[in-house]
């Protein structure tokens, strides 16, 4: 049997102060040359400067866009923006949209910062 002994080294900040971008499967569309991507703001902080990436199945880098800084929902309103990405010619399997914080700041989740093409 194995023990493991962890420190925390630094805190992270509170999930209740931290931002979060997100976008589901109705949010990414493709557009003739172009994918069409809707961002929302869901943490309870406003977003810093964001990026949009349209990656390979081996997640390399084929495009991105700037997301810019959105409020945070605090008046129950949404708080979205529409960016564009560039979509290569060829076959579209296995490509997919990813979005985070160009700072790399921690958000609310990552579970919602990825979606799949449809092929």
């Amino acid at each position: 049997s194995q023990v493991f002994e962890f420190e925390l080294v630094q805190a992270g900040t509170p999930v209740e102060q931290r931002p979060d971008l997100g976008i589901g499967r109705g949010d990414v569309r493709v557009d003739g040359r172009q994918v069409q991507v809707t961002v929302h703001s869901l943490g309870h902080v406003a977003t810093g400067v964001g990026v949009a990436v349209l990656e390979d199945a081996r997640g390399r880098e084929l495009a991105r866009a700037e997301i810019p800084r959105l409020a945070a929902p605090s008046d129950l309103l949404p708080k979205t923006t529409i960016v564009s990405l560039p979509l290569p010619a060829g076959d579209r399997g296995g490509l997919r949209v990813r979005v985070m914080q160009a700072d790399g700041a921690a958000e609310v989740t990552q579970r919602n910062n990825g979606v799949a093409l449809d092929p």
